[in-house]
């Protein structure tokens, strides 16, 4: 290899190690955070039953014949649902970005002569 791979290489594992310590504590603290609140609000894993009735509810809503008895109405009803939901997905991303344009990406050739 040659020795401007090697010296990319090393310095790429350099930064791996720097963060590799707030990564691992942050992710205890998470898995801490998420006993706790499984804990305290008296949380379970589903039983065999509950998967299986979850498994019928779900294989009844792929089943064909019940999308067929939709009526026009039905449809539209729906499809109101979807653009509102869309919409505050879209209002989320603006706040979001803090801009009504969209994100300020620099182009890939004026974003490598930085580095």
């Amino acid at each position: 290899m040659s020795a401007k791979i090697v010296g990319s290489l090393q310095s790429t594992l350099s930064k791996l190690n720097a963060i590799q310590k707030p990564i691992v504590y942050n992710t205890k603290v998470a898995a801490e955070i998420a006993k706790q609140v499984y804990t305290k609000e008296g949380m379970a894993f589903p039983t065999g039953e509950q998967f299986a009735q979850a498994q019928q509810t779900v294989q009844k809503g792929l089943n064909l014949s019940a999308w067929k008895g939709l009526t026009v109405r039905d449809v539209a009803k729906g499809g109101v649902v979807a653009a509102e939901l869309y919409t505050f997905f879209l209002i989320g991303e603006i706040v979001g970005r803090r801009n009504l344009i969209g994100y300020d990406v620099k182009p890939a050739v004026e974003h490598h002569d930085e580095h």
